[in-house]
């Protein structure tokens, strides 16, 4: 009799063993679900705001400022200047990243009459009487 009790006794053992490890594993997968849950829904709020604010699109605060910077190279450099020479400048002068300088530039000319376009990417500051 003995030998069938210590038979039963390694089942009940490893019937018990079997018992945790599905506990911990149902923990640990409730864990990874929870984790993943609550990073959907941050990827879906930050989609969102992303959603809102090309709703809203305004000009930056800091535009103005990037356009002084701009108009005040051309005017110094009193020649024909690049579009990317103008961007490195302003980049460089503001620490501040121009994304689309042709878009950059169309919205500063109606702003600055006397910085014209010249030709592709090519912009100079005209000081004579318009």
């Amino acid at each position: 009799m003995s030998g069938r009790f210590t038979e039963q006794q390694a089942i009940k053992t490893r019937l018990s063993q079997i018992g945790q490890m599905e506990a911990q594993m149902l923990e640990a997968m409730q864990e990874e679900r929870d984790e993943l849950l609550k990073r959907l829904q941050e990827l879906e709020n930050s989609e969102g705001r992303k959603k809102e604010h090309t709703v809203s699109r305004r000009p930056r605060e800091n535009v103005h400022e990037l356009r002084e910077v701009a108009v005040a190279y051309l005017k110094e450099r009193k020649e024909p200047v690049r579009a990317v020479e103008i961007q490195e400048f302003v980049e460089r002068a503001t620490g501040k990243r121009i994304s689309n300088m042709s878009s950059f530039m169309k919205a500063l000319e109606p702003e600055y009459d006397r910085v014209v376009r010249l030709g592709r990417g090519l912009y100079i500051y005209e000081y004579g009487v318009k």
